[in-house]
Formats: C-alpha cells, sequence, structure tokens
C-alpha cells in the first residue's frame, strides 16, 4: 500500500495517490478499494476519505445554490411577461409609436449626435440625430416599449435587469474583451470590432454552411486552451440567450423561438461538443455548469465599440436581440464631454425616429429589417455587448446543405467533430 500524504488540498492528494498504478483510476473508485479491504486500509486514510467526500457535498451544494440565486436575480426561469404586463409593473413606459412611411436617407449614411459632429470626416455623408422635435430619445435610466397602431412591438428597451450580480458583468465583460483580442471580426468596413460565434455561412465568394473558425493565433494555441476560450464565449453567450428571452416582451421572445424551430437550425455549439444543450459559467469563484439549460440559437455575436452607419439586415425571425453590457467613460480627457456633446456609441431606429443612449446593462429587441445604426462615438469610450441575430444568408446557406446532407444531426456531428 502506498504511503498518503494529507495535506491542505485533501483532494489533489487523494487523486494523486488514486492516480498509483494498480490501485485507483479515481477517487471514487479509491472509497470502493478502501470498502472492499477495509481491514488492509490504515484509518488515517478512511478518515481522509470522508473529509474529501464532505468537502466535495459542500462545493456541490454550494454551487447548487449560486445557480439558483443567480437563476432567481435574473429572472432565468420567468415566463416572459407581454408588452402590457411589463408596462403594468409601473417600471417600464410603453409608448404608440409608427413608423415614417418612407425616409430619404441612404443606406451608408453615418450618423452622430447633435453636438458631436466634429467627428464627421471631411467629405462624409452624415445624419445628426434627433433631427427635430418629432424624435424620441431614450435616456439612459428609461426602459420603454414601442408598439405601432396595431399593437405590435417594434423596439423595447430595458435596463438593469443584471444589476443585482454587477459581478456576472464583470465576467461577462472580460470573455468579450478576451475575444475581441482573440478573433477576427466580422465586418471590416464598420467602426470598432463585431466577432461573430456559433454557425456561419462562409466567405461571400464561397458560401458554405459550418462552424465559425476566426481564432487568429489557433496555430499557437493548444487544443485545450482553444476549447476553454470556445467553452467560455459559448457560456455568456448562452446566458445572454436565456437572460434576453426571460427579461423581454413576450410577444418578442415567442414570435424569434417559433422562427428558430420552423427554421431547423442547429444550436450554438463549438469544435469537440455535439451537444445541443448545457453550457458553463467559469467564474473566479469556480465554474457553474448549467447541464439542461438552453444554449444560445445558431448565431450570436460580442462586440466592442461597434459602430455602423444606416442600412438594413435581412433576417427569418423578427427580431434581433441584444445585451449592453459595458457603457463607460475610461478616459475623460479623451473623451471631452463638454459643450453639449455626447459619448456617442447610440442606437438609432432611423423609421422610427427613436434614439437609444447607450447604458450598461440594458436589454435590447429591434426589427433591423428597417433602417438602423449606431452614432459616431468619442475616443476615450468603452462600449460592449453581446446580440443574438437570425440572419437569412445562414439559414440559406443551412437549407441547402441539408438539401445534400440529409440528416441535420448527422451533419452537425460530421462538423463539429473534424479537424480543423
Amino acid at each position: 500500500m502506498h504511503a498518503l500524504q494529507i495535506g491542505a488540498d485533501v483532494g489533489e492528494d487523494l487523486l494523486a495517490f488514486g492516480d498509483k498504478p494498480g490501485l485507483a483510476n479515481s477517487v471514487s473508485h479509491l472509497k470502493s478499494l478502501t470498502t472492499k479491504n477495509a481491514g488492509l486500509v490504515p484509518g488515517s486514510l478512511h478518515q481522509a476519505l470522508e473529509v474529501y467526500f464532505l468537502q466535495c457535498r459542500r462545493r456541490k451544494n454550494a454551487a447548487r445554490s449560486e445557480k439558483r440565486t443567480i437563476a432567481r436575480v435574473l429572472g432565468l426561469h420567468a415566463t416572459p411577461l407581454s408588452a402590457k404586463s411589463l408596462a403594468d409593473t409601473g417600471t417600464v413606459r410603453m409608448v404608440t409609436r409608427d413608423r415614417s412611411a418612407k425616409t430619404s436617407y441612404k443606406r451608408g449614411t453615418l450618423l452622430v449626435d447633435r453636438g458631436n459632429e466634429d467627428l464627421v470626416g471631411s467629405g462624409d455623408t452624415a445624419l445628426s440625430v434627433p433631427v427635430d422635435d418629432s424624435w424620441y430619445v431614450i435616456e439612459p435610466d428609461e426602459s420603454i416599449i414601442f408598439v405601432d397602431s396595431k399593437g405590435s412591438v417594434t423596439l423595447a428597451v430595458l435596463r438593469g435587469k443584471c444589476g443585482q450580480r454587477p459581478d456576472l458583468l464583470t465576467y461577462v465583460n472580460s470573455i468579450i474583451d478576451e475575444a475581441v483580442n482573440d478573433r477576427k471580426g466580422v465586418r471590416p468596413t464598420h467602426g470598432g470590432e463585431l466577432v461573430q460565434f456559433g454557425w456561419n455561412a462562409g466567405p461571400r465568394h464561397a458560401r458554405v454552411f459550418g462552424l465559425v473558425n476566426n481564432l487568429t493565433n489557433k496555430k499557437k494555441l493548444s487544443m485545450t486552451t482553444r476549447q476553454q476560450k470556445d467553452s467560455r464565449a459559448l457560456g455568456i453567450l448562452a446566458l445572454s440567450w436565456n437572460l434576453l428571452v426571460a427579461s423581454l416582451p413576450a410577444e418578442v421572445s415567442t414570435s424569434c423561438i417559433e422562427a428558430i424551430g420552423e427554421a431547423g437550425l442547429p444550436a450554438m455549439t463549438v469544435k469537440g461538443n455535439d451537444l445541443d444543450f448545457g453550457y458553463t459559467l467559469d467564474l473566479p469563484g469556480g465554474p457553474l455548469s448549467f447541464s439542461t439549460a438552453e444554449r444560445a440559437p445558431s448565431e450570436a455575436y460580442m462586440s466592442q465599440n461597434y459602430e455602423s452607419p444606416i442600412h438594413t439586415d435581412q433576417l427569418y425571425a423578427p427580431y434581433a436581440m441584444n445585451w449592453v453590457t459595458l457603457h463607460a467613460i475610461m478616459d475623460p480627457e479623451q473623451c471631452q464631454l463638454h459643450g453639449g456633446r455626447s459619448s456617442g456609441g447610440n442606437y438609432v431606429d432611423v423609421s422610427l425616429k427613436v434614439v437609444v443612449k447607450c447604458a450598461t446593462d440594458t436589454v435590447m429587441s429591434m426589427q433591423p429589417c428597417f433602417q438602423h445604426g449606431t452614432t459616431l462615438a468619442r475616443d476615450g469610450v468603452c462600449r460592449q455587448g453581446t446580440a443574438i441575430n437570425f440572419s437569412r444568408h445562414i439559414k440559406q446557406a443551412f437549407d441547402e446543405a441539408i438539401a445534400i446532407e440529409g440528416d441535420v444531426k448527422a451533419m452537425v456531428t460530421r462538423l463539429v467533430e473534424e479537424e480543423e
């Protein structure tokens, strides 16, 4: 029998003992062996095993309690409320407002907040917003839902959904920052960084359905490191999706879930993991595994200081969703907020004539098939967030792939397991 050194970390000592050839391949196996051979095992080993398994139970119970707390304070298990029910809570306003029948603003026109016209380059065409008093500006502390005259939700902006857990926002922002530094973004003609995750349709010149593969230094990273990075990204995007679905009006959540079901695209996943449910948050206090929770849909993004001119996006769902996780002035001197200037980076729904002032911890749903964009931002400001999208060209690539492959599960398994 090998000697056993009981140190500060009982678990590591026992696992090291269990790794000895011919004895045990796990602590559970080791406990089974000591039970069967009780007369040959010293009392110190029995005692160490009892201490170890007591610690395991305590850690498991603490993790279970922490998961319940997160689900409760974020409302992850709550049934989404309708727009009217949210307004009835008294914390959200509901405003009836129809879109303009026609706008004369050209695609590619820059957007800039009034007072920030100095950010527009010479020769660039820009629209200063709000244009006039007919526009609506949503203040940073204002939660509001816009519906049209038929009662359909057009834009929802809800603040402070993660306010009781600022540590989660800090964690999410750390993963976003890691992602934008590790990965190649999309839409290079727009400002800032927009990094895609999940499934995509390949480059424009060679459409093919497959997993996003955008790590810029993957040749220098071990497979374990790459999988850890992918798993962390998968985790915060799943958290984002579950938070958005539970928080936004039921009209938005239900219609998007129905569109996902009709489209048939697989849920988000990463190389080496062909499951379509479950995720882990690798928090500083220890990992939390939500093994049965829903993952994000097939397409999601992380952004940092992203800016876009007026444009439209073609989706197979009626809405897109996003979660602004950070809006902070990092360098006041560089930002120069004086003389009516704004930090910028605000979302603009052009045909609805609404400007959404950017603020940390804001969940939103919008209709990107209508003209929209973000205003130019001043230097010294940091903005980050996650987004869930439903691009029509990705669904088209998926439909074409299925027409050839025939079986969704088999195709997903092959794409997830194949070597990069």
